[in-house]
């Protein structure tokens, strides 16, 4: 009897196990399409989900390089979390070039990359390092003026000028005689922009210290030979700068890293070379 009951129950439970193994294999479909579009969320568009689409660096980009499509992907964030110079779409910024480094799993920016497409918008790349209310101001420059060569964008300098003073010729006549008479620092402080195109890599939205130095987030490397030094300068120093090149001896003097002091400092004549107490051969 019980035999008899047994066998008309297993048709029935064969159906449930049936079942059973027909929801564990839906169920596992439906979490593995789940996980492959979540992990799909690298390709330019966004992907379908609550939250607001950006684009992320999948990996540490370095500054002034080439954005590919492998280095950049599309993620769903938090709308607070999201940065207003944020992209949507990783199509934005592929082909733009990194003005500053960009860590992993950090948004890429409008401030932190720039399009250098033509050689008119490449030129625009100096413009985003210039400090508000300077002017960058390139001037011709040798091994000897730029600290043996080995000056750097970034560093700080102070400008040293001799100038050509006339005096008048002896009693009686009126020829003029003109020598190198008097040595000033001009200008203290001064950011060096570049070194021949070689440009300041500035720390991102980085303010200046007390000292008034900004911050920069690479050790450039030094450019013997080049020909011209770019400066940051305020239009009136500009306009000293200028004239100083076309009448006057310039030199670099560079500052120790972090020193931004900048005190009074007396010029200095010829006549300060010669010792007070020198005797004079024709009093003897």
């Amino acid at each position: 009897m019980n035999r008899n009951v047994a066998a008309a129950a297993n048709p029935g439970n064969r159906r449930l196990i049936i079942a059973a193994v027909a929801l564990g294999l839906l169920g596992a479909m439906l979490v593995y399409m789940a996980s492959s579009s979540k992990g799909g969320s690298s390709s330019s568009s966004a992907p379908a989900g609550d939250g607001v689409p950006v684009v992320i660096a999948k990996a540490d980009i370095p500054a002034r390089t080439k954005i590919t499509a492998p280095m950049v992907e599309v993620r769903l964030v938090p709308a607070d979390a999201a940065g207003v110079l944020g992209f949507k779409d990783a199509s934005q910024v592929v082909g733009q070039v990194t003005r500053f480094p960009i860590a992993a799993n950090e948004q890429v920016l409008t401030s932190k990359i720039v399009s250098l497409a033509g050689t008119a918008a490449a030129g625009r790349s100096l413009s985003y390092v210039v400090p508000q209310g300077k002017r960058a101001v390139a001037i011709t420059a040798s091994d000897v003026q730029n600290a043996g060569g080995l000056l750097l964008p970034g560093d700080y300098i102070d400008i040293m000028v001799i100038y050509d003073v006339e005096f008048p010729g002896r009693a009686g006549g009126d020829r003029q005689t003109s020598a190198n008479f008097v040595a000033q620092t001009m200008l203290q402080n001064v950011q060096v922009l570049a070194v021949s195109t070689n440009i300041v890599d500035l720390v991102p939205e980085a303010t200046p210290s007390a000292n008034g130095q900004q911050a920069r987030n690479t050790e450039g490397k030094a450019t013997p030979g080049a020909a011209t030094v770019t400066l940051a300068l305020s239009p009136q120093d500009a306009e000293k700068v200028y004239l100083t090149e076309a009448n006057a001896k310039i030199r670099f003097s560079l500052r120790a890293y972090g020193d931004g002091e900048a005190k009074p400092i007396e010029y200095v004549t010829k006549l300060d070379l010669v010792p007070p107490n020198l005797p004079n051969p024709f009093l003897r």
